[in-house]
Formats: structure tokens, C-alpha cells, sequence
């Protein structure tokens, strides 16, 4: 039927003289997909994981490999929220930092969905991006230009 539909849509573009382009692009996103919650999140721009399958994101922590943001905050489990990818951003994130944080800085994974700058104590974070303001203190939200997460290891 909707292959019945496209040609009929063609036939008349083409008699017009219309440009008629069809692009489905089924099962893709520009930078941002839904899912949903293991459980409720409470804090906004906190980053989040994989959850307990495909369909659920849960609270990233500071060693685990985060999906990217979380800009809303689900009340209660089986809730649908955005998810801001970090591997395609097109722009900006808003984060939560665990500590102030400096402008310019490279931002890393910390406990609790937040960010930290350079982190000291032995472990595997990951690389998600670098401030582009400053974060005065533990749970200040503030404008990060995302990477890809990147492993970075402290020994």
C-alpha cells in the first residue's frame, strides 16, 4: 500500500513538474531518541547509561560508559524521556557538575549522573566533553561542548 501510495505521489509530482523527493529514514535520529526510565531521575542534564535492556537508560556513574544526556526528570520507572546522544550532538549540552569547574576544561564522568574536571583517583572515567562556562559548584548546571566519550584511565 505505501508503495502504491509513493508512486501515485511521484506520477503527480512528476506531471506537475514538482521536485519530489522520498527520503524515510526509518528507525534513525539526528541527536536525540526516547527512552525509558529504570527509575525516576531527579536531577535534570544528568548523564545516563544503558539500562537494564535496550529500551531503559538508568543514572550514569563516574566508571561507567555514559549514553549521553538526560535533559528531563522522569517521575517514576517506565517513563519516556529524551536522550541527548553525545556521539552526534549538534550542539551544546547543559551538565551537572559534581565540583566547580573552570571554563575550558576538559570534563569527565563523576558519581551521580555529574561531571568533574580531571579526575585524581585511580579508576576508568570517560572523556565527554569540555566546559564552555564555568560551574561554581557541586550540582551548578552549565554549557558543555560534548565529545564522544572517550576512555581515560587514572592510575
Amino acid at each position: 500500500m505505501i508503495r502504491y501510495l509513493l508512486h501515485k505521489l511521484m506520477v503527480a509530482c512528476a506531471y506537475h513538474r514538482y521536485t519530489c523527493l522520498c527520503n524515510i529514514a526509518e528507525g534513525t535520529h539526528e541527536d536525540t531518541i526516547t527512552k525509558l526510565a529504570d527509575a525516576a531521575i531527579t536531577t535534570r542534564f544528568a548523564l545516563v547509561k544503558a539500562g537494564s535492556d535496550a529500551e531503559h537508560i538508568a543514572i550514569n556513574g563516574a566508571n561507567n560508559l555514559p549514553l549521553g544526556v538526560c535533559p528531563d526528570e522522569p517521575s517514576a520507572a517506565e517513563a519516556p524521556v529524551a536522550v541527548q546522544l553525545f556521539g552526534c550532538a549538534k550542539s551544546t549540552r547543559l551538565m551537572v557538575a559534581s565540583e566547580p569547574i573552570a571554563a575550558m576544561v576538559e570534563v569527565f564522568t563523576a558519581a551521580a549522573g555529574k561531571v568533574q574536571d580531571a579526575p585524581t583517583v585511580a579508576g576508568t572515567y570517560y572523556r565527554v566533553g569540555r566546559a564552555l562556562r564555568a560551574a561554581g559548584a557541586d550540582g551548578d548546571e552549565f554549557e558543555v561542548d560534548p565529545y564522544p566519550p572517550q576512555e581515560y584511565i587514572v592510575t
